[in-house]
């Protein structure tokens, strides 16, 4: 059975009677929370791997952190760490904020593999498109002074639900929280870099072909720094978990995991030393 709290933290889970692969553990994006996955975690489940939605402190379900303007993305690693411990090396799927996350565990080997959708980039790779740009003046003292913040209506509708039906947005809007100015600055600085070198995990991206959030274009550099294979999400925005034909793209992440080699998806009893990882071209 997999957990469904570490102490403070809280999981959803979808568990599988007769596991026939490692458990999959999913991390959400800013101003989320596990609550993104809840219709993707029954489609991991029935392929046989048990799935798990993590979210992050201060995120739903959770309580509300007075100090969650000051939380760092090192915090919500932490949390991501104690999961994928108690999950004994899950694989994992990071959307957005959660996809840099994905990165930092798969540099620690505390993955098996990790997928990379509409990730938020490491350092060395820029996140700030024009679109972001333009609007990004007015989150200037929440990003400078650690406080928190919520994009307004019309951004997350422009930049975040852009293909999301509109008559669905406003339910979404309401679930999303104000969260970390200072983890928001620290992604546009590129404060945490993860060279190649410190990889040990097999790694899937997936960009959309319509984010006006974390461009496609991110997705294809990252894809390209870590010889990694890229999947496009054609028509999609980045909200993709909640957008028509979702479950096209979840199918194709969960294809390539079902092609893994034995050792990497196998079940969680299964031995993994990160020795069967090296899905990606190893460069010189």
């Amino acid at each position: 059975m997999l957990p469904r709290s570490i102490g403070p933290l809280r999981l959803e889970t979808v568990d599988v009677a007769k596991p026939r692969g490692a458990p999959v553990l999913c991390l959400h994006g800013l101003f989320a929370g596990s609550w993104v996955f809840e219709r993707v975690l029954p489609l991991i489940a029935a392929r046989g791997y048990p799935a798990a939605a993590l979210s992050f402190r201060g995120h739903p379900p959770a309580p509300p952190l007075a100090s969650i303007g000051r939380t760092s993305v090192a915090a919500y690693c932490h949390d991501a760490f104690e999961a994928a411990r108690a999950m004994e090396r899950p694989i994992v799927i990071g959307h957005s904020l959660g996809g840099l996350v994905a990165l930092l565990l798969a540099s620690r080997n505390l993955v098996r593999a990790a997928v990379l959708v509409s990730s938020a980039p490491p350092g060395g790779i820029s996140v700030l498109s024009r679109p972001l740009l333009l609007r990004m003046p007015r989150y200037l003292p929440p990003l400078l002074l650690s406080r928190p913040f919520l994009p307004t209506r019309n951004d997350l509708d422009a930049l975040v639900l852009n293909e999301v039906p509109a008559a669905e947005r406003a339910d979404i809007r309401q679930r999303f929280v104000a969260d970390s100015g200072r983890a928001a600055r620290q992604v546009a600085l590129g404060v945490h870099d993860v060279p190649l070198r410190s990889l040990r995990a097999p790694l899937l991206v997936v960009g959309a072909e319509r984010d006006r959030f974390v461009p496609l274009s991110v997705a294809r550099r990252l894809a390209r720094r870590y010889d990694a294979p890229l999947h496009v999400a054609r028509g999609h925005g980045h909200f993709l978990f909640a957008e028509p034909g979702w479950e096209h793209e979840v199918s194709a992440i969960l294809d390539w995991i079902d092609a893994l080699p034995a050792p990497v998806r196998g079940p969680a009893s299964a031995a993994w030393t990160g020795e069967h990882a090296s899905v990606n071209r190893a460069r010189p």
